[in-house]
């Protein structure tokens, strides 16, 4: 059946265009069921030999600009404001803006005023719509730094509606310099246009870029490969990080969640948002959900809300740092990991999770000191993640990432938070089925889905073999069969999803770049 199918990419490549979506979809299918799962460098050959020439390059909502390389720049001739070029895609799915500014923002926020709002004339006609500075015929306006979107309606009203409602998702969630934007166009009522479509950005400062002569959109649907949920071959520890809501003595997230975790059955699963549980409350569910060949989870909680449970025994704890909860946990055979459980603080709290990054930090390079307080062994891998609700300017995920420590005189010198000096590496945590790299969603909050949740890794000594987001909703029926899940179990079990990794331990010290710096060319 394997040789089959690659014969059949091959005789899609040679193929009329409408033949090609046709036979697309067929492999699409094929490639979707369980047999093929365990193929999965093989199944990307397939695919790319059948999409040559059909599906436009996806571009993915994930804090990684690579994607808009070869996508020219309409520079910004005014430099009275933030704003300096933008570049605009589409497909047959979404329109995307990359926004580029010379200072760090947070582009749904006003901490560092920026106003910027995108203008849509979505009937090519100047004479209809909302007038935006310059720019006359907007029928649809997304105000992002106030969280809103005006659509013109029949008789020259317009309705108001919130980014969630036109599915405006945007990265990163946190301040940046560059940012990428899509919009939904089925949900908005554009897609497969004939015209042309013209827009502009504008930002409070009035600086304003526009597209004049307006832009045809292809209507060919981009090809996003499914990933599959089975741990990638090779993983030592299969590691997940979840904010749990405090759901979990309802019934209905309990079924939510036992399906989640069944599908995904992780090594060690960290949480948050649950203070209200005991730690032998948790353990008698997964022992019942994700039962272990000989005896029980191993499960600890820190003084408030997380909870580090893990397959094999955890050796120590330290509850002592705050809204952070560093465990050690002993593989047998691989050794031993530490694994932190976080949850910083939510909302403006931007000075309080600096001081929380801070504090981490200080734990970090005592624990990777000899002769600390803590003494890990070398090159004793440290995985950090959870619920970080980094918004705004983020500077404490530079910390985090870093070791760049803001208040040294509390915490101490900055250093390098990996065994070979150098960064650690913030995982991309795509969504397993969409390219999206959103984790917290509420459809009836004035504020956008983002990325809340994270994971970051020493990679001078562990490799990255998978990682991923579940959303179930995006998943297909057939997807969703094959893994026993329900559509509505991601929102079901919490308002954040389950985030998780793949990880083995190598042994190649000074392999990594000392930089690691995401460019757009």
């Amino acid at each position: 059946m394997h040789a089959e199918v690659v014969l059949l990419a091959h005789f899609c490549s040679e193929q009329s265009h409408a033949t090609k979506v046709h036979l697309c979809n067929l492999i699409h299918s094929i490639m979707s069921t369980a047999h093929f799962l365990g193929r999965w460098a093989t199944s990307l050959l397939v695919l790319s030999a059948c999409t040559a020439g059909t599906a436009q390059q996806s571009v993915a909502i994930d804090h990684d600009f690579s994607d808009w390389n070869g996508t020219d720049a309409v520079a910004v001739a005014d430099t009275s404001g933030p704003l300096e070029a933008v570049r605009f895609r589409a497909d047959g799915e979404r329109i995307y803006f990359l926004l580029e500014y010379d200072r760090i923002i947070a582009l749904d926020e006003s901490i560092i005023p920026h106003g910027t709002k995108i203008a849509l004339d979505l009937d090519g006609n100047a004479n209809t719509g909302q007038i935006v500075g310059g720019f006359q015929g907007a029928e649809m306006v997304v105000h992002l730094a106030d969280r809103y979107v005006n659509t013109s309606q029949s008789g020259g009203t317009t309705a108001q509606s919130s980014l969630n409602d036109a599915q405006v998702r945007m990265a990163p969630t946190y301040g940046g310099s560059v940012h990428e934007v899509a919009i939904d166009r089925g949900v908005n009522g554009f897609a497969n246009l004939g015209n042309a479509i013209r827009w502009s950005v504008r930002c409070s400062s009035g600086q304003q870029v526009s597209n004049e002569s307006g832009t045809a959109l292809s209507n060919v649907d981009p090809v996003y490969t499914a990933l599959p949920l089975e741990r990638s071959e090779g993983t030592q520890m299969r590691v997940a990080f979840w904010n749990m809501n405090r759901r979990m003595d309802e019934a209905s997230a309990q079924g939510a969640m036992e399906r989640i975790l069944q599908a995904i059955q992780p090594d060690v699963l960290a949480m948050s948002e649950v203070e209200d549980f005991s730690a032998d409350f948790v353990r008698d569910l997964l022992d019942a959900w994700m039962p272990l060949t000989e005896g029980s989870w191993h499960v600890a909680k820190d003084d408030w809300d997380l909870i580090v449970a893990s397959r094999w025994p955890i050796d120590a704890t330290y509850p002592e740092v705050y809204r952070q909860y560093p465990v050690l946990i002993n593989t047998g055979d691989n050794g031993d990991w530490m694994v932190t459980a976080s949850h910083l603080k939510c909302c403006n709290g931007a000075e309080q999770r600096q001081t929380e990054a801070d504090e981490y930090m200080a734990f970090l390079r005592d624990a990777m000191t000899p002769g600390g307080e803590v003494n890990l062994t070398e090159r004793t891998p440290v995985v950090y993640g959870g619920d970080l609700n980094m918004v705004g300017p983020g500077q404490a995920m530079h910390t985090l990432l870093t070791g760049d420590i803001a208040n040294e005189a509390d915490n101490g010198p900055d250093f390098g938070p990996d065994w070979d000096g150098t960064a650690l590496k913030e995982l991309k945590g795509l969504q397993t089925d969409q390219p999206m790299n959103y984790t917290w969603r509420n459809d009836n909050s004035q504020w956008p889905a983002g990325k809340l949740d994270y994971m970051l890794v020493q990679d001078g000594v562990v490799e990255v073999l998978g990682n991923f987001a579940l959303e179930t909703a995006s998943m297909s029926n057939q997807r969703r069969t094959q893994y026993g899940l329900n559509a509505g179990d991601d929102m079901q079990a919490s308002d954040h999803l389950i985030i998780v990794a793949d990880l083995r331990k190598h042994d190649r010290p000074g392999t990594k770049p000392a930089k690691q710096l995401k460019q757009i060319d």
